[in-house]
């Protein structure tokens, strides 16, 4: 595999994903609204009555949906991009589904992971525009002999 630190990149991008937008739609969606009022609720309270208690947390339940979508989108374009780089077959179609990685990390998180969607971003350009030297390229056999 010619191109590793595209592959790593994009891997880094994907797992930190799965840490965050897994993590806080696995914790949201199997929340109780009893659990969800004495944990979570008491820090979302500066701009919320106590009687926005139900709304809020369907508001909760609905954005760790988004995120679990946003999160297998994810995965799939950056499974597709990484088949698509191995042994280096097609880097320009690797460097579209990163990017799309990265739209769609940004879009479904609405910007709240603008970090890891830059892992994303720099895998895709290193997929555009960086070149591979072949080694085997360099010797040109003497046709004289």
């Amino acid at each position: 595999m010619k191109r590793k630190w595209e592959v790593i990149i994009g891997l880094i991008g994907a797992i930190l994903c799965v840490i965050m937008l897994g993590g806080f739609s696995l914790t949201i969606t199997t929340m109780e609204e009893g659990t969800f009022a004495e944990s979570v609720f008491p820090t979302l309270q500066e701009g919320v009555s106590i009687n926005d208690l139900s709304e809020s947390f369907e508001a909760m339940k609905a954005l760790a949906v988004w995120f679990g979508i946003t999160l297998l989108i994810v995965l799939i374009t950056v499974v597709i991009a990484t088949l698509s780089i191995w042994r280096n077959k097609f880097p320009k179609r690797a460097a579209i589904f990163f990017l799309l990685a990265g739209l769609a990390t940004l879009i479904g998180t609405q910007m709240i992971a603008f970090p890891i969607a830059f892992f994303f971003f720099v895998a895709s350009g290193l997929c555009f525009f960086r070149k591979l030297i072949d080694k085997e390229l360099d010797y040109v056999p003497n046709k004289d002999c």
